[in-house]
């Protein structure tokens, strides 16, 4: 809200909070919906786009952008610890880590036509600065996910800036935008 007042759009808009699943707005009141990093958290993404349609006007536009999660990875001494650690941190942060996979068919499922799609890489070799507050995040959340006692993200983490340091870091995940019209 700050930053929409900062921009003078203040008065102009309204937020809300609540569920996705159900919203509480009326059938075709808007132009335009987005769903910023929404996907990958729930578990019944066809609801939450029945109800993206139920609230756009005919023609109506909607952005969604989230992350493929099951391709983030990070490099480690060991690629199988590697691995398991990688798979530790996607099922502690995401429900459903391939669904922006299926959101082409997804989409076409719900009365949507796709109208364009970007894809992302993110992937940083050598030092980590765009993933360094996600893994400043993950030594709170994965204990308290119960994917990793404090010790192991702790010592995870150190690892990662440790590398970081020496330029040897290696982080990645493919993230994607999707643009589709209600026909």
């Amino acid at each position: 809200m700050r930053l929409a007042h900062e921009e003078g759009v203040g008065g102009s808009l309204e937020f809300r909070a609540g569920d996705s699943h159900t919203l509480e707005l009326r059938d075709g009141e808007f132009d335009a919906v987005v769903a910023h990093t929404l996907f990958s958290h729930l578990e019944d993404p066809r609801r939450v786009l029945t109800e993206i349609v139920r609230v756009l006007k005919p023609g109506g536009t909607v952005g969604i952008f989230d992350g493929d999660y099951a391709s983030l990875t990070f490099a480690t001494d060991d690629p199988a610890e590697g691995k398991a650690t990688d798979e530790a941190i996607i099922s502690a942060i995401v429900s459903n880590p391939r669904v922006m996979r299926q959101m082409p068919q997804l989409l076409s499922e719900a009365g949507l036509l796709l109208t364009a799609a970007f894809p992302y890489v993110v992937a940083e070799p050598g030092r980590a600065d765009y993933w360094d507050p996600l893994i400043r995040s993950l030594v709170k959340l994965l204990p308290k996910a119960g994917a990793m006692t404090d010790s192991q993200a702790a010592e995870w983490a150190a690892a990662m800036f440790r590398r970081s340091d020496q330029g040897t870091f290696f982080g990645a995940c493919n993230y994607y935008g999707y643009v589709a019209a209600k026909r």
